[in-house]
């Protein structure tokens, strides 16, 4: 197989696992208390479920959209890159055995992952009129995190909704969901 090939391929494949994890952490880490002993007892695990469940969900959940926060304070809406490149060694270091394509590949996803997950999401929360809210894929991901803010056990994706798909977790709008997304502004 060509080297374009197995680039295009390796994409591919880790876009699709980029929104799994997405999904899974969102799911597991940010939105349900942890059950384990050990893992309740993780400052970093109640601050990850305290600032992402409680307040971001509370923030949002009357009010899709607000005024931007000051600098600090908007971490809730944020994912941090350098974080994600450090996250995403251990999966490189696996991902290595099979290819050093896919090793290599990998936290350059995370990276465009969060980068653009970041973009999305204050464009979702805090508008600020970007180039990209009038394109149709936009809006698409805008109602599908909208649903996620109605009902909170559904629609985990803010990126690429692939992974809630997958674990059957997408939320059906309702005629007054519909109503309140155009409202939004994202119907």
């Amino acid at each position: 197989m060509s080297l374009a090939i197995q680039v295009v391929c390796w994409f591919a494949v880790l876009v699709v696992f980029m929104s799994i994890v997405e999904h899974q952490v969102h799911s597991r880490l940010m939105h349900k208390k942890p059950r384990n002993v050990f893992l309740r007892g993780l400052r970093a695990r109640q601050r990850i479920f305290t600032s992402h469940a409680v307040e971001h969900h509370r923030q949002y959940r009357a009010t899709f959209r607000d005024d931007p926060l000051p600098h600090g304070e908007d971490r809730g809406i944020r994912l941090n890159v350098w974080e994600g490149l450090l996250e995403a060694l251990p999966a490189s270091l696996v991902l290595g055995c099979f290819s050093i394509i896919g090793a290599v590949m990998f936290p350059m996803i995370v990276c465009m992952h969060h980068l653009l997950w970041n973009q999305i999401h204050l464009e979702m929360h805090q508008p600020a009129n970007r180039p990209f809210a009038r394109w149709a894929a936009f809006k698409y991901v805008a109602r599908h995190h909208y649903l996620h803010h109605r009902y909170p056990d559904k629609n985990f994706n803010v990126a690429l909704p692939v992974g809630d798909y997958l674990f059957g977790t997408v939320a059906r709008p309702t005629e007054a969901d519909w109503q309140a997304m155009r409202a939004e502004g994202i119907a």
